[in-house]
């Protein structure tokens, strides 16, 4: 059974050129990664792709550019459920970008090891962010209430 279907790729070039234009990124050496949340209201819409390359410029040969991207797919194939589970419950949409930036080959266990880290920073940096502004507009509501009452009984 293929988990790793053509619904979960991303191959749409407006929403590449959205993520590389206006994304997050970080580095998890030998991978770099590119990242956008979208919070949708509609469960239909809840998606999370992926876009994993490995440019002609860190290896030469494609033969190493076509095994580094099978070990990424299958290392994300992997690992993705319990973020995947996450973006679908809460209707958003999540677009991702993993380019290897190395010039040498990188083994499997170093590319799991890394899709790992890679999952769980975005999962953090998502649902941590969430929680912040969450917490954020709960104080200024909070706030705002007793400033208008104090200013509406004087």
């Amino acid at each position: 059974m293929n988990n790793f279907p053509k619904e979960e790729r991303l191959n749409n070039v407006k929403q590449i050129e959205n993520l590389y234009a206006k994304g997050d990124k970080f580095l998890a050496y030998p991978f770099s990664v590119r990242f956008i949340y979208n919070k949708e209201q509609s469960e239909e819409n809840s998606k999370m792709s992926v876009l994993i390359t490995a440019p002609k410029r860190y290896q030469k040969l494609a033969v190493n550019r076509n095994r580094a991207k099978r070990l990424l797919r299958e290392a994300y194939r992997l690992n993705k459920h319990s973020l995947q589970e996450k973006i679908i419950n809460s209707s958003s949409q999540l677009f991702i970008s993993i380019a290897l930036v190395s010039k040498t080959m990188p083994v499997y266990l170093l590319t799991d090891q890394k899709v790992k880290e890679i999952l769980s920073t975005i999962e953090k940096k998502i649902f941590s962010e969430n929680n912040f502004f969450g917490y954020c507009s709960v104080i200024v509501k909070f706030f705002s209430s007793i400033i208008f009452r104090r200013f509406s009984t004087a």
